[in-house]
């Protein structure tokens, strides 16, 4: 029993052509699949005029009031001590 495992084991390693295929084919396919993500990530998520929107342009100007940069979470964290 042993004997034919040991036989089957070293037979599946002299399969060279087999072991070739399967990688080259896993590999082609892996290579299929970043060519999609890759041209995913060429278009844009947001339009090019999105920012020009007047929600975008309200948002802008509400966050940069400046009592709201004053808030908690908005400042830097020792902006408030003098570390001279």
């Amino acid at each position: 029993m042993v004997m034919e495992y040991l036989q089957w084991c070293i037979q599946k390693t002299f399969q060279a052509e087999e072991r070739d295929k399967a990688s080259k084919e896993r590999l082609t396919k892996i290579h299929e699949g970043t060519k999609d993500l890759k041209e995913q990530w060429q278009t844009p998520i947001k339009s090019a005029l999105y920012w020009k929107g007047k929600r975008a342009q309200a948002k802008y100007a509400y966050d940069s009031q400046p009592g709201l940069k004053k808030m908690t979470g908005r400042r830097a964290p020792y902006e408030d001590y003098n570390l001279d």
